[in-house]
């Protein structure tokens, strides 16, 4: 009986001991400030336009020299945005979300094996990814602010982006770099 009552007392004290509530991650930082927009030519064979993508960033994060985010904010990616044979970056003007890989459109967030591609979020607490949210459709609009001058790029962008039923009002103010690679397939 003496054992049962030790037992109890036990299990009592461990269930009333105060459990460690994680920290709420903080909120998203849609305001982003910094970037690059990357070339690719036209990688895939069945499709008859260039691919760009964009990598875009907020304040709190930074890039190390071997290109690996610091920091706790968050950073908009967008894999495979489709524009003209003629072009070799974006220009100004509106592009969708959607998988028909027409001129002006841009792939939705896809999981591959744990990986994500096409359009998410992602946010940084401490150099540690807090969430990845993949995008399942939406639009953003792209403006120059002075004459394009690359490796430097001044842009304003506008993004309305979902997952779901959640909306993501994302803003774009401020210098992309621009750089130039083969196909990425």
């Amino acid at each position: 009986m003496k054992r049962i009552l030790y037992f109890l007392i036990i299990l009592v004290a461990v269930g009333c001991q105060p459990k460690d509530d994680p920290t709420p991650p903080k909120p998203l930082e849609l305001n982003l400030t910094h970037g690059k927009i990357t070339y690719y030519g036209n990688p895939y064979d069945s499709i008859p336009l260039h691919v760009v993508a964009l990598d875009l960033y907020s304040d709190g994060i930074k890039l190390d020299s071997a290109g690996y985010m610091h920091g706790t904010g968050s950073n908009l990616y967008l894999s495979d945005i489709f524009i003209p044979l003629t072009d070799t970056c974006l220009t100004n003007g509106t592009y969708r979300c959607e998988m028909t890989t027409k001129d002006h459109t841009f792939l939705p967030g896809m999981d591959f094996d744990g990986n994500p591609t096409g359009t998410y979020l992602l946010q940084l607490n401490e150099d540690k990814v807090a969430q990845i949210i993949l995008m399942d459709n939406g639009q953003f609009n792209f403006q120059t602010i002075d004459t394009p001058e690359v490796p430097l790029i001044q842009a304003q962008m506008m993004f309305t982006l979902m997952v779901e039923k959640t909306i993501y009002n994302i803003s774009f103010n401020g210098t992309l770099t621009y750089e130039q690679r083969g196909a990425h397939l």
